[in-house]
């Protein structure tokens, strides 16, 4: 099952079209709410308004901004050549914690820079924890006294293939250690990932493309692991796939999940439209019975208003990968680049 629409989570002016949610569940409350996400606005795929943005909420469904917090957390960069992606929070003896990577577009570096706060919601200023080329969604868990963090580094080289790199440390600035994980989904290049730790074994969800596609065509795999290095698929379907007509009919993309004592999950998953529109759905329960909850969801128009940036953002992703680079490198930009990510 899909979500019908999008939540309806606001943020710039009216803005619901987002992406890389990320949802931490604090069971005693951190200043008030239970219930904490990160997450970047991307009206129209625009990467100037990708600046990673906090909501809270007491029942993980309606979101609400917090006053006392920057909306968004974190500005853009001062160079157009960069845009920042990729939020994550983390909570830890009561502090929370962003990470979130900031991309040069020509050369793909990567800075990885984290934030922190305590109830007081006095947030410090960004340090940057990690420098490297082609890595995107970092994700982490805590046990005891060490961070573990996990995240996708793409090999410039060949686009089917990437990594899930674990590292840990102490603490954010003390991160090393580097490993390769393990990670096999037959057909498919992993390009983004959450990782959960429930009781001691690691489960993950990972975005991926099939070979020969590309990263604006992801489904959403759900896989497990008993030491954090070596990640299995539950199932070797998707557990979201595109819709056939939906909000979500060209990718299911970074997703974040909680699961209950119970078993059942609830999973907040970003997705995309052929006409390059984003947003946030939310499923729950089983992973073989998901469902969607009662919610307030997002005026998404319907399919016929919708087609005519429908067929132009499919007909632009034909141009890009039917024809050789030799062909596209003289063509105007704007005939092809239009939802490239």
């Amino acid at each position: 099952m899909n979500a019908h629409a999008p939540l309806r989570i606001i943020a710039l002016e009216n803005c619901w079209e987002h992406a890389h949610p990320d949802v931490v569940f604090v069971p005693e409350g951190f200043a008030g709410y239970p219930y904490w996400m990160t997450f970047t606005p991307y009206p129209l795929m625009n990467d100037r308004f990708e600046n990673p943005t906090i909501r809270a909420s007491h029942d993980g469904v309606k979101w609400q901004r917090v006053e006392a917090i920057s909306d968004p957390l974190v500005q853009p960069p001062g160079t157009r050549e960069m845009h920042h992606a990729d939020p994550e929070l983390v909570y830890r003896d009561g502090s929370l914690y962003l990470v979130y990577v900031t991309i040069r577009r020509e050369t793909d570096e990567v800075t990885f820079s984290s934030m922190n706060c305590k109830r007081d919601l006095r947030w410090s200023e960004p340090q940057v924890i990690h420098e490297d080329v082609g890595a995107v969604s970092p994700t982490f868990q805590v046990s005891e006294d060490t961070f573990h963090e996990w995240f996708i580094r793409a090999d410039a080289r060949d686009p089917n293939r990437s990594e899930l790199i674990h590292c840990e440390g102490p603490d954010l600035a003390s991160l090393g250690h580097e490993h390769r994980c393990e990670v096999d989904i037959p057909g498919h290049v992993a390009w983004h990932v959450d990782v959960l730790k429930v009781k001691d074994d690691y489960e993950a969800l990972i975005p991926a493309f099939r070979r020969g596609t590309d990263n604006t065509r992801t489904r959403l795999f759900h896989l497990t692991s008993k030491d954090g290095l070596s990640f299995a698929l539950t199932r070797e379907r998707p557990i979201i796939e595109p819709s056939s007509r939906g909000w979500d009919d060209r990718m299911i993309y970074r997703s974040t999940f909680l699961k209950g004592i119970d078993g059942t999950y609830r999973i907040w998953y970003s997705a995309g439209s052929w006409g390059c529109h984003f947003g946030i759905g939310l499923l729950q329960g089983s992973l073989d019975s998901l469902e969607e909850p009662v919610a307030t969801f997002a005026p998404v128009p319907n399919y016929l208003r919708r087609l005519p940036g429908e067929l132009d953002g499919r007909l632009r992703y034909e141009i890009r990968r039917r024809l050789p680079s030799r062909v596209l490198s003289v063509l105007p930009t704007q005939m092809y680049r239009h939802g490239q990510r």
